[in-house]
């Protein structure tokens, strides 16, 4: 999902849900423009409990197997009149810390109660000559930069071929272990081009320890 912002688009990956009877609940999902799923690995869980845990602990994972950036599944055999769950959408099942949105199932949910959601957002709030800041939003309890999380910046609009880091300008990790805060990319070479078009993704996790572009979660295009 594209939503206009003051000075640019932020693109997220939207993620929503709610009770449907006292055993299971309804999710749906939009991807960024670009994305697919199958190919990129995306999942869901849910989790017992309000806390994101490891991947092996969750009651049910489901890999999503098919290649529209838009769809939606149903996860059953709940026990929602007793306990809380969680449930969370990643972006590579073979990392269970690249989960970039939740859903809280409260115990005792209703029945068509549409359920609370976190989704991961960038914002671009400073822009220089060669050098940016960014404000980023990600799930409760994630720690960006002991999870990997990073920035990278392109030319142009937001592209399927971001996915595969082409024509990638710069990259730079997350240094602070927060689910939320500012992140600054510096030493941009050549420098950032007035009146140029450019965006600025989010993304969570490595392979074999260099940025996993595969992994992007969210963006921000803008001009310089």
């Amino acid at each position: 999902m594209s939503t206009l912002t003051e000075k640019g688009t932020r693109s997220i990956i939207e993620f929503s849900g709610s009770i449907e009877s006292a055993e299971a609940i309804a999710v749906s999902y939009k991807c960024l423009h670009g994305a697919n799923p199958k190919e990129l690995g995306y999942f869901m869980a849910i989790w017992q409990g309000t806390q994101i845990d490891d991947l092996s602990k969750a009651k049910q994972v489901q890999v999503i197997k098919t290649i529209d950036r838009d769809g939606d599944t149903t996860f059953e055999g709940l026990s929602l009149s007793s306990v809380d769950y969680i449930v969370g959408f990643g972006v590579n099942s073979e990392d269970g810390h690249s989960i970039c949105a939740t859903l809280a199932v409260p115990a005792k949910a209703e029945q068509g109660e549409e359920l609370e959601s976190t989704w991961s957002t960038l914002d671009v709030t400073k822009v220089g000559s060669n050098n940016l800041s960014a404000a980023f939003v990600t799930p409760t309890y994630n720690l960006a930069k002991s999870n990997d999380n990073w920035i990278a910046l392109f030319e142009g609009p937001l592209t399927a071929n971001m996915y595969k880091g082409k024509n990638v300008i710069k990259t730079a990790k997350v240094t602070i272990d927060q689910d939320q805060g500012i992140t600054a990319m510096n030493e941009i070479i050549p420098g950032l081009k007035r009146y140029t078009t450019y965006t600025l993704v989010y993304g969570m996790g490595l392979k074999e320890n260099k940025i996993d572009y595969s992994n992007m979660i969210s963006a921000y295009t803008f001009k310089a």
